[in-house]
Order: C-alpha cells, then structure tokens, then sequence
C-alpha cells in the first residue's frame, strides 16, 4: 500500500487535509463552473479579473466569490492571484477536460445528496427517492461528458452498417442525440423518454441546436417497447447509454427479458450498449489509488446509495446477451474507466 500512502500523504496531518482540500475543490470547481466564473476568466486571457469585476459580470454575491476564489488560488493550480486579479493557473486546461466535467456534474452536481444524507440514510431516518433524490438534469449532462470519448466509434460504426435513424433509449435531455448528428450529417434520430420533463428539456435542446428537422422525441417507457413500436418503423438501430443495468434492480431477468421483447419486436435491428465492466475486489487492487477511486465511486457509492440497479461485468452481460438471443458483433473495451460499449444485433 506504498503507492496509497504517498498519494493520500505520509502521516495522519496531511492525509486530513487532503481530505478537507479534497471535499473544498470538488465542490468549489463545480460552482464556479456552473456561475460561468471559469468561462468569464477565459474570456480575459491573460488580463484576469478582479473578484468585483467577476461579481458583476456573473451577477454573484461579492463576498462569497472572494473567498471561494482565494481558497482555490491559494490551495490548487487551476486559479492564481496577482495584485488583487484572478487569472486562470498553470493547470488551468484540466478544468475544460471531460474527466473534470463529468466528476463535477456527477458526483458533485448529481451525487453529493447521498453522502449529505448518508448517517440518516444509514439510520434509516431518510430514504433515497422519498425524503431526497438526484436532480436529473445534472446526471444527464454529467454521463453525456463522461462517455462522450466513445461517440465517435459508435457513429463510425453505425456507419459503416448504413444505419440513417438512431434511437436513443433514455434520451433525457438529448445531449447524445445532438452530438452524434452533428459528427454525422444526415443522422436521423429518435428520442425517448419516460420523464415529461426532460421532453420539455430535450426540445429546447434539439432546437437550439437547428435539429428538429432530424431528432424527433417519444414519450415512452424503455422497458414497455410495445408501446412505442409503432412509432419506431424507420429506426435502425437503438442506443442504450447507461441505461439498461437501471434494471437490472429487478433481476437479470428482466433485462433478458426487455431484450428478448425487442428482439421480437425489432428483429434484425442493430443495439449499441455502453456500460461499466464493474471490476471485482481482487481487481481494483491492481489499480494504482488515483484510478480506483473514479470506478469505485461509480460502482459502490452512486448505485447502492441511490438504489439503482447495480453495475455487473462484461462477462455477466454477455450472459445476458445470449440468453435474449441477441448476437454481439464487437466490443469496444479500450476506455481508462472500463466503459465498454457492445455493438449487436436483435
């Protein structure tokens, strides 16, 4: 355990502060993000900005900016102070990239309720989904940049099988969509959503980016495809981004189950599925610290605490795969994270 102990710091006074320091930035970068006081220091350059300046520009309490500022100058290398200007530091790029966005968005914007509420949860005072709940749009946004980096295989690939219409299985705010029609002209696709909600989302999305004319949206539950086959006679392939281990909260059985009615409904259509190769004890021990934490975050704090279905293997998906009948053409299994996406045919 040398490699933890150098990461998490050599005695019990450095490892707390890297605890504080931790919990700090986590919550700080994901603020300043979301006010649009990042993207205000880009847009200085080099010039920086005052912290009143950025108060007015942000529309931000004053004092509140200031601290939140000096902290994160003081304690990281994404933010440096001069003479009473902020300008973004010496690591400034690790803000703009997908790993930092998609932690932010989901484990702190998504996520952080559950440790929030976690000693009344683990009293069983509160309950996940009655007393608090993720807010969705943060997880939408979150889980569109965290597996964005496989998006251009899948597009290639459905592609190269001629596949024009796509639909989206769990579309939430059509993020997914958007993106692959727009790394592809002429991609049609196909939105559906059980939520109302993220509709309503989702168009605003689709229109504000001049694709209502290729991405229509279908309110319909995922696990109910009879009710929405109808409408899916020119799709040619489904995506499922994280969504299908949701249920497996009922049992494996009842994703063989889905599949097998989709098979039935949608013979001979193609399934691109992207989930977590859940790693086992033995595992995640041969993974250096830095790179376990992002996996076990995802596999044993997010699911359980939140009630979801939870994560499982490739190995235990293609047991799946088989026992639908559904035939897997490739896998991708070349993402840092173990995001693995299964390209195959009903």
């Amino acid at each position: 355990m040398d490699e933890a102990r150098i990461w998490l710091g050599k005695d019990l006074s450095s490892w707390t502060a890297s605890m504080l320091s931790g919990v700090t930035r986590a919550y700080l970068v994901f603020a300043l993000e979301e006010a649009g006081v990042f993207e205000a220091l880009r847009r200085a350059d080099g010039e920086g900005r005052t912290v009143d300046e950025l108060a007015a520009e942000c529309g931000l309490n004053r004092r509140l900016l200031d601290g939140a500022l000096t902290f994160l100058a003081l304690a990281d290398e994404v933010l440096a102070k001069n003479d009473g200007r902020f300008t973004l530091g010496e690591q400034a790029e690790w803000l703009a990239e997908d790993m930092t966005r998609g932690i932010s968005l989901l484990y702190v914007g998504g996520y952080s309720c559950l440790l929030s509420n976690l000693l009344p949860a683990l009293r069983e005072e509160k309950r996940y989904g009655e007393d608090f709940v993720r807010p969705g749009d943060m997880i939408a946004r979150g889980s569109y940049v965290a597996t964005r980096a496989n998006y251009s295989w899948i597009v290639s690939e459905l592609a190269s099988l001629g596949v024009e219409v796509v639909a989206d299985l769990g579309c939430g705010a059509a993020h997914i969509l958007i993106d692959v029609c727009r790394r592809r002209p002429g991609l049609r696709g196909v939105g559906i959503d059980i939520s109302p909600e993220a509709l309503v989302e989702a168009r605003h999305s689709v229109e504000e980016a001049g694709l209502a004319d290729r991405i229509r949206l279908i309110q319909g539950d995922v696990t109910r495809p009879g009710d929405y086959a109808a409408d899916l006679d020119d799709v040619q392939a489904f995506n499922a981004n994280f969504v299908l281990h949701e249920f497996l909260r009922d049992g494996e059985d009842s994703v063989v189950e889905l599949l097998r009615r989709m098979k039935y409904l949608f013979p001979g259509r193609y399934l691109v599925v992207s989930e977590f190769d859940a790693p086992s004890d033995e595992q995640y021990e041969a993974y250096p610290i830095p790179d376990r934490i992002f996996m076990l975050f995802y596999q044993h704090i997010i699911h359980p605490m939140s009630w979801q279905g939870l994560p499982i293997s490739t190995a235990r998906w293609r047991d799946i795969y088989d026992r639908a009948g559904v035939e897997i053409i490739k896998i991708k299994q070349d993402h840092p994270r173990r995001l693995h996406v299964h390209l195959g045919r009903f």
